[in-house]
């Protein structure tokens, strides 16, 4: 794993100051032509790549996400995302769209607050890049973000077609409603898993050790553009 950090690099974008407007800024339409590009599958699902044959995923909770993306160190290239949004921010939420009950329950037994949770999603690694741990960097970083966020839970709705769901087991997350629902924009059927970021990390101490600090310089790098750009 410490050869792979020498090889990508973290970045975290974080959300918009006009959350209906993603897409504008550069960085903003790599994410959606990245996601489309790899989602589109081969024309899998056509919907994703345009009439001028470039490829798109809009969604309409970008705007309001933390991104977290995974680059090569020697090119820049894009090879991995994930979105965390505050998952009371979200209109709706599409957990509490697709398994309001389910989502419900994992509150009440977890004794949390929607306030107290990060909605997962869009969790993206190029197919090139798969089986080299990079969805395992991707789980810890946007854990890592998770914490400093002072969140106390992500969820996610994961694939079950081609297996996402065991992938997030397997790195930490559990199953937290049996109950599985269709997701025909992307040929999945999906299901609840959650998961305690302190737990989470605790099963990766290496590897969390690693990206704390590149996730802290990206955090305090927002902080300072934040700062410097002028109030309207």
């Amino acid at each position: 794993m410490g050869a792979l950090l020498e090889t990508v690099r973290l970045e975290i974008q974080p959300p918009s100051l006009c959350a209906t407007s993603f897409g504008l800024e550069p960085w903003q339409r790599e994410i959606r032509s990245f996601r489309g590009e790899v989602i589109y599958e081969n024309g899998r699902f056509p919907r994703f790549r345009l009439e001028n044959g470039e490829f798109d995923d809009a969604d309409e909770h970008d705007g309001h996400a933390y991104h977290v993306l995974v680059r090569l160190r020697s090119t820049g290239q894009l090879i991995a995302s994930a979105r965390l949004a505050s998952a009371e921010l979200l209109a709706p939420s599409k957990v509490m769209a697709l398994d309001e009950p389910g989502a419900m329950r994992l509150l009440s037994s977890e004794r949390l607050r929607r306030s107290e949770v990060l909605e997962g999603a869009r969790w993206v690694v190029h197919p090139r890049h798969r089986g080299q741990s990079i969805g395992q960097l991707l789980v810890v970083a946007s854990n890592v973000l998770a914490r400093r966020l002072q969140r106390r839970l992500i969820w996610v709705l994961a694939g079950t077609v081609a297996g996402q769901d065991a992938i997030l087991r397997r790195f930490g997350f559990w199953e937290a409603s049996a109950d599985r629902y269709p997701m025909p924009e992307v040929g999945d059927m999906v299901k609840l898993l959650a998961c305690r970021p302190e737990q989470l990390l605790r099963r990766h101490p290496g590897l969390a050790t690693q990206v704390a600090p590149a996730l802290n310089d990206e955090l305090s790098r927002l902080r300072l553009c934040r700062q410097s750009s002028p109030v309207a």
